[in-house]
């Protein structure tokens, strides 16, 4: 598979509403690809692009690859004593 999702983010669309736009990296290619969850159901992308995200959905809808804005992420650092943030 050439497929990798690098992050999701929540973006609003002309209406105001907000969909999670998602980055994939197509290593193939090599490039990255930008896209919404409502477009899966159009026949724009990729067949196997599709099952791949279909096959992760739960996890991109329950915020794993979501980014939020902060440099800094409290997971992240777990567990690195002696690390000192200003």
């Amino acid at each position: 598979m050439s497929y990798h999702i690098m992050l999701t983010k929540r973006v609003f669309d002309i209406k105001g509403q907000t969909q999670i736009q998602v980055q994939v990296m197509d290593t193939a290619a090599p490039q990255i690809i930008y896209f919404t969850l409502d477009e899966l159901e159009k026949n724009e992308l990729p067949g196997a692009l599709k099952e791949y995200i279909r096959g992760i959905l739960p996890d991109i809808e329950n915020g794993r690859w979501h980014y939020t804005g902060n440099i800094i992420n409290e997971d992240i650092i777990e567990g690195c004593e002696g690390l000192h943030l200003n």
